[in-house]
């Protein structure tokens, strides 16, 4: 449910920030760009879902200088904004909120028209990304433990462990080899060749969730599981792809440039 929190300093008020399930900003090129459109920033929103919202409303946003659009889904319903900016791209800002939820639609407009402004301001990247942080946030999941991101050997990328499992986070060299060592071992008793991979691994009353893709691991270690955080394990898996993609095709060892993963895992889970 889009709600209202308010956020003040000693000297001056600023806007109370919208939570939403996820908030998406594009730049939509002209003709004959390479691609489509950029990503400017993305929260909440995976790369997929994002395509076919832009398949749906490419003609729309090609042919108006400006305009909006809602789009209901099973679950959720998608809000879009559009406006044309100096150099006559078109900025597309796309929320994303639980179906049921009593959208604010006034006040959503006003911040994605503010949000825009800056933007055609002339503002970096990263001043965009502060900014939408400013006015928008989505729900941060509980149950989370641990996440462990592994390549194939089973050497970590990234990992992070909850400060309450101290004893676990001295020892995340072994946890993630044993990780890796157990999902070699299940395909040899599921069969290589059917291409079923060890999903789940229970220890009592917690478990490791194990998300397989381009033979990169990411293993979740799980408490409490609801809807939300199960959203959350494959958004952070498209977050890691999408930030890391050229460090992971040149990998060379060098594990620090993945350390501000923490980051944006922090703006999904409390951990």
């Amino acid at each position: 449910m889009i709600g209202m929190k308010n956020k003040a300093s000693n000297m001056d008020f600023k806007e109370n920030i919208i939570e939403l399930m996820g908030f998406c900003m594009l730049k939509f090129c002209n003709e004959g760009k390479t691609h489509d459109y950029d990503i400017i920033y993305k929260k909440g929103f995976d790369v997929p879902l994002i395509q076919n919202i832009m398949e749906l409303c490419k003609s729309e946003i090609t042919q108006k200088t400006k305009g909006n659009s809602t789009i209901p889904l099973d679950d959720y319903i998608i809000i879009i904004h559009f406006y044309e900016d100096s150099n006559q791209n078109k900025i597309v800002n796309i929320f994303m909120d639980d179906k049921e939820s009593e959208v604010n639609y006034t006040k959503l407009y006003l911040v994605s028209r503010k949000i825009f402004n800056q933007y055609n301001a002339d503002m970096d990247a990263g001043e965009v990304k502060e900014s939408c942080n400013e006015y928008l946030e989505i729900p941060r999941s509980e149950g989370l433990l641990g996440i462990f991101i592994l390549n194939p050997s089973g050497s970590p990328y990234f990992s992070k462990i909850d400060k309450k499992k101290a004893n676990l986070a001295k020892k995340d060299v072994q946890i993630s080899g044993f990780i890796s060592a157990l999902l070699t071992f299940s395909k040899e008793i599921i069969g290589k060749e059917s291409g079923g991979n060890l999903k789940e691994i229970v220890f009592g009353n917690q478990r490791f969730y194990v998300i397989i893709k381009k033979n990169i691991i990411f293993a979740y270690l799980v408490e409490k599981v609801n809807q939300l955080l199960k959203r959350y394990m494959y958004l952070i898996v498209d977050e890691f792809f999408s930030n890391y993609d050229n460090e992971l095709k040149n990998f060379n060892g060098d594990i620090s440039p993945f350390e501000d993963f923490e980051d944006i895992l922090n703006q999904y889970f409390k951990l």
